[in-house]
């Protein structure tokens, strides 16, 4: 992270600056097009990125979860023009902390099937230093180290915050259908309407920014600004990976731990 131009930009940080260039925040669920949607915001007037990073849960490393005072106190330190990433969880004083500090607030989302292998993927071979790792490495096949995506790790409870995969999506759903949030599906944000919703979040960032946009010129830019090979974690960068790969036990445990996910918030049933 960029402390040192960071800390200078704060010293002159005020609420002006905020409303003539407010910082925008994209806000994911873990594994669901989290750099797809940096790289959209990145083409936002007077980007700076710092490198911040804000999430729910500590480090990797240690893996524990903040409290929403941490995470709404994390928040308030942001600069005019700035693209700060997240993964947090709604919480009426995270909300209350991002309108104060006038983010532009973008959330996405994606059907918690895909979250599960892509996240299974990601914790058996990808990031070895993750506290989940050995949980994952120890799986004696794919199968069921996407069981243990599924079912979470509710045992180990008293040292790690892991639970099934239909509590940790409730956990950021609340963002979705709030006036002060675009949230979007990831599935959506790479199918025929890309271009359309695109063009929404240029405009949703143009009737909360002071200063004039042209909100077409703006939507070509972002658009032009999609490229999935700089993912560092780009696997295959598509949607229903999960009907190839879940064993017909995986769907039934899905079934019992995150079914009614499904329905709820408007995927499509097994």
């Amino acid at each position: 992270m960029l402390k040192t131009p960071r800390a200078f930009a704060r010293l002159c940080a005020d609420d002006g600056g905020l409303r003539s260039r407010p910082p925008a925040l994209a806000n994911s669920v873990p594994k669901s097009g989290t750099h797809l949607l940096d790289q959209i915001l990145e083409a936002l007037p007077g980007r700076r990125n710092f490198g911040e990073f804000l999430s729910s849960m500590t480090s990797s490393f240690q893996f524990r979860r903040r409290s929403p005072d941490e995470s709404s106190a994390a928040l308030r330190t942001a600069v005019p023009g700035e693209l700060v990433r997240a993964h947090l969880f709604f919480d009426p004083a995270v909300a209350a902390a991002i309108a104060e500090t006038r983010y532009v607030h973008y959330f996405i989302y994606r059907d918690p099937r895909d979250v599960v292998l892509s996240e299974a993927h990601y914790l058996r071979s990808l990031n070895r230093w993750h506290r989940l790792h050995p949980f994952f490495r120890d799986a004696p096949s794919l199968d069921e180290a996407i069981a243990i995506s599924i079912r979470g790790l509710p045992e180990h409870a008293e040292k790690l915050y892991y639970p099934p995969i239909g509590e940790r999506f409730e956990q950021y759903a609340g963002w979705i259908g709030r006036d002060d949030v675009f949230a979007v599906k990831f599935e959506d944000l790479i199918g025929p309407r890309q271009p359309e919703l695109i063009a929404a979040m240029a405009e949703f960032y143009v009737l909360r920014s002071e200063t004039p946009v042209d909100a077409s010129e703006l939507a070509m830019a972002m658009q032009a600004n999609v490229d999935p090979g700089r993912s560092h974690t780009y696997r295959k960068g598509r949607s229903g990976g999960w009907r190839e790969r879940f064993s017909p036990a995986n769907c039934v445990l899905f079934e019992e731990y995150a079914g009614a996910v499904l329905a709820k918030y408007g995927f499509e049933p097994f």
